[in-house]
């Protein structure tokens, strides 16, 4: 018996693959296994008596929804005579069951011990809405029935509503409070299964419905919204089956690295540049939305009908905002005629106002409201310098301004009022780096923007067009989708749409500036020598003023945050702090001619010299020193403390004769990593050999600072995480040490010793490059000494020491080395000069450093 349910398991699987409706999988999937139940229950009933027995499913069994790996939720109710002998019939069923290879979820009870169960677990007494007879005695469990509905159901809807809404709650902060996160939980996230079942099971408790099917009867849909609503509920049913099958296993998780696998099962391809996997994920995200939005709706009707929406009101007086637009019963309402929405169509947007400047949700049938009025929203409207003062005042005052651009997103009026944003609507981005859609991100970026703003109210003050940041802050993505950089794309939208919202010409070229600008200060932070100052003063004269730089860094800080948790950390903050300063350092010292702005090289100098003052300072009286102060480099001495300076001097000094002959190596621990000094006589392959080192004994290089002193020392810094949990104090940091002097002799084989720790990630090394594109730039311009050499590539261990052993391969010197990682991205940027210290400038070379370090990532150039 087991091996044939195993193998109609198989044959339905084949049929799915031919074609076989989502529905229709569950339907059939149901019945074979309630055969299969039946068949080994008439097994043993002739030894117990079928009569005092009824067999039942619950929960997505009971439905009829059983997806292809999921639990098998059975009970066997018994009559309380039958206790001796229900055991044949509990090993009569399971053990077959079992033997399939199914996850079986059982329960043998008596009626009254059901009705104890129900009482002490609030999820058992949800599931027996979904209860069905398989087999057996029928009036066994109509008796179950009976006595659960009065016990339960009939006048109980407020308190059973209420421990559903906790439930509800509880789910979606932990599987996520939006349905456009990067890997959605298709059953128990937002919009997800788990939300059509919520809404079914309190319309059998409050309005005796049976199915969604039946809402458009009770008023609580219209035809078109219950048709959208099956439809995306259909498409969540035939995407869990895929991930169930695709897993081998129950998965309701979309997970990152299926996507693409599912993308090319349900038939999406690459469509005028847009690669499948996105568009399948905006799908995806857009039923989930409408999942969402009817759930929301119909649980603010609930409320309504059972009066929880009366008494979370009474603290909320009654009054008229505007004409048209009032607060009733805690909830905002357009209380205007159909005509005079016709007349006045800015109520629509007014309403958004009316519920950010007051913290009043709008009313779900104002919201349905909006949502059928959207054809009001033309031309006329959307030029009304009204309209766009309403949106730019809800920006900037609304105390929760997410939850009301969601709302307006949802309803449809953010996306007819702007309609380029439309185009980024549920627009995925298949990275691990974005967690939310680019629509979602933008309003979050906003809620951001008022987050930092509180933290930098200083910086704030500087803001001369707030109105401009907060635009900038919803409409900095919506160039994404376009095909060309969106940075650029969208400063071209955003100054069409400022024109249209009747901006003045010095609003909308402050708009664009920031939205075209929005990533030059993470970006050039992360990437480049901060200490350059004549990097930083072509920063200053790109932005102008302190008041757009202001803007840039606050605008930037929001998006950074609103990526998510692994886009944002200390050390960013900390680098994007530091180039803020120091590019309106520069600002505020421009002259009138822009040619002279910023620090000058003589002044550069006279800050070094002041600097080796307060250095010989603090070494007076110590005796020994093997280094002449003066001739300290000017980027080393500006980019370290005097006292910092002093200790590694006096390094040098004591250790001298190992620093000549070997390495020293001092670790020190700090809050968010460790830092590694490293001293040793510089020479080729340096960098490579010390990265290559730190790879064995399972660290993780964050960033380099690299110097050397004029008589060839090399001082290096280097901010390192462990890779194997080890703490500060379990390392066993001599015998890296150690491990550095063999090597640096050539008494150590890095290449082969890596390979050979490594081999085991080899599989994962691959799936994590296919999915990050390597990528090298070679950069003359934005250093004025050095040429700087971009590689962007998967995180995976010994890849840095593959990258700095290529270019000592090619007689590159490693005067500078930023190293960034950020979200299983590794960002390398190597300062450098060739053999004979000069740029990278010949063409073929470039071409060929390129494809050597393409190599080096298990990559060459298409």
């Amino acid at each position: 018996m087991s091996v044939q349910l195993r193998a109609d398991r198989e044959a339905l699987e084949r049929l799915w693959e031919q074609g076989l409706t989502g529905k229709e999988l569950l339907l059939q999937h149901s019945r074979l296994v309630d055969e299969f139940i039946v068949e080994c229950f008439e097994k043993v009933k002739p030894d117990v008596g079928g009569g005092q027995v009824a067999l039942l499913a619950l929960g997505g069994y009971g439905r009829r929804e059983l997806f292809p790996f999921s639990d098998i939720d059975l009970m066997i109710l018994y009559h309380q005579d039958l206790e001796d002998g229900i055991g044949a019939v509990v090993d009569g069923i399971l053990y077959p069951l079992w033997d399939t290879g199914l996850e079986v979820g059982h329960g043998v009870r008596t009626v009254e011990r059901s009705m104890q169960q129900a009482g002490e677990d609030y999820f058992f007494q949800v599931a027996m809405l979904d209860a069905r007879l398989i087999h057996g005695s029928q009036s066994l469990f109509d008796e179950l029935l009976t006595a659960y509905r009065k016990k339960f159901v009939t006048g109980n809807r407020g308190s059973f509503v209420e421990q559903m809404k906790e439930h509800r709650e509880r789910r979606r902060n932990r599987y996520g409070s939006h349905s456009f996160l990067l890997e959605p939980h298709i059953k128990e996230g937002k919009g997800g299964m788990r939300d059509i079942q919520s809404m079914s099971w309190v319309a059998q408790v409050v309005f005796g419905l049976q199915g969604v099917e039946d809402f458009c009867d009770a008023g609580l849909m219209l035809e078109d919204e219950r048709d959208q609503f099956l439809k995306s509920w259909d498409a969540l049913v035939q995407l869990r089956n895929r991930l169930h099958y695709c897993s081998r296993r129950k998965n309701d998780q979309l997970y990152f690295e299926l996507q693409e696998e599912v993308a090319q099962a349900l038939g999406y391809q690459v469509v005028d540049g847009v690669l499948g996997v996105e568009q399948f994920m905006r799908d995806t995200y857009g039923h989930m939305e409408n999942i969402a939005i009817a759930s929301d709706l119909f649980f603010d009707h609930v409320d309504e009908v059972l009066g929880f929406a009366t008494k979370s009101a009474q603290q909320i007086p009654d009054r008229e905002i505007e004409k048209g637009v009032e607060i009733r019963r805690g909830r905002v309402h357009i209380t205007a005629m159909p005509r005079q929405i016709a007349a006045k169509p800015q109520l629509l947007m007014r309403a958004f106002l009316a519920s950010a400047r007051t913290g009043v949700l709008l009313h779900h049938r104002t919201r349905k409201l909006i949502a059928s009025s959207l054809d009001r929203v033309n031309d006329k409207m959307r030029h009304s310098p009204r309209m766009s003062k309403a949106l730019v005042h809800i920006l900037e005052e609304a105390d929760d301004v997410f939850a009301i651009l969601e709302v307006m997103l949802e309803t449809g009026l953010l996306s007819a009022y702007i309609p380029e944003f439309k185009k980024i609507e549920t627009l995925a981005q298949h990275d691990i780096y974005h967690i939310y859609t680019v629509d979602r991100h933008s309003l979050q970026a906003v809620a951001e923007l008022r987050k930092v703003i509180d933290a930098e109210p200083g910086i704030f003050e500087l803001v001369e067009m707030p109105a401009m940041l907060f635009m900038a802050a919803l409409l900095h993505d919506v160039g994404k989708g376009s095909g060309r950089d969106h940075s650029d794309e969208g400063a071209d939208v955003v100054a069409r749409i400022g024109r249209r919202m009747s901006f003045t010409d010095e609003e909308i070229e402050c708009l664009s500036f920031l939205v075209r600008y929005h990533l030059f200060v993470p970006e050039n932070s992360l990437r480049r020598d901060l200490n350059d100052v004549s990097f930083i003063q072509r920063c200053a004269e790109t932005i102008g003023d302190v008041g757009r730089l202001s803007m840039l860094y606050l605008l930037s800080v929001a998006d950074s945050r609103a990526t998510g948790p692994s886009a944002w950390s200390d050390w960013k903050a900390a680098l994007m702090q530091e180039m803020y300063f120091k590019v309106r350092s520069s600002i505020e010292t421009m002259e009138v001619v822009e040619v002279e702005a910023g620090l000058s090289e003589g002044d550069v100098e006279q800050n070094a010299e002041w600097l080796r003052t307060q250095i010989a300072e603090r070494l007076k009286g110590s005796n020994g020193l093997r280094v002449d102060l003066e001739m300290l480099p000017i980027d080393y001495v500006m980019t370290f403390s005097p006292d910092t300076v002093c200790d590694h001097v006096r390094l040098h000094r004591d250790h001298y004769g190992l620093v000549r002959q070997k390495s020293l190596v001092v670790a020190s621990d700090r809050d968010d990593c460790w830092s590694l000094l490293v001293m040793s006589m510089d020479r080729p392959g340096l960098l490579a050999k010390i990265c290559g080192v730190l790879a064995l004994h399972n660290l993780n290089v964050v960033r380099a600072q690299i110097f050397t002193w004029d008589d060839n020392t090399a001082v290096d810094i280097l901010d390192v995480r462990p890779t194997d949990g080890l703490s500060f104090v379990e390392k066993d940091w001599l015998a890296i040490n150690d491990d550095l002097d063999r090597a640096i002799v050539h008494r150590l084989g890095l290449g082969h010793r890596l390979y050979q720790k490594l081999a085991p990630t080899i599989g994962r090394r691959h799936e994590l490059v296919s999915k990050v594109e390597p990528r090298v730039v070679i950069d003359n311009e934005s250093s004025d000494t050095y040429s700087v050499i971009e590689v962007y590539s998967a995180d995976l261990p010994g890849l840095l020491y593959h990258i700095t052993q290529t270019l000592a391969d090619f007689g590159m010197n490693i005067h500078k080395a930023i190293i960034a990682t950020e979200v299983e991205q590794l960002i390398d940027v190597f300062y450098v000069l060739d053999s004979r210290g000069r740029k990278v400038e010949d063409e073929d070379f470039k071409q060929e450093i390129t494809q050597g370090v393409l190599y080096s990532l298990g990559r060459s150039e298409k």
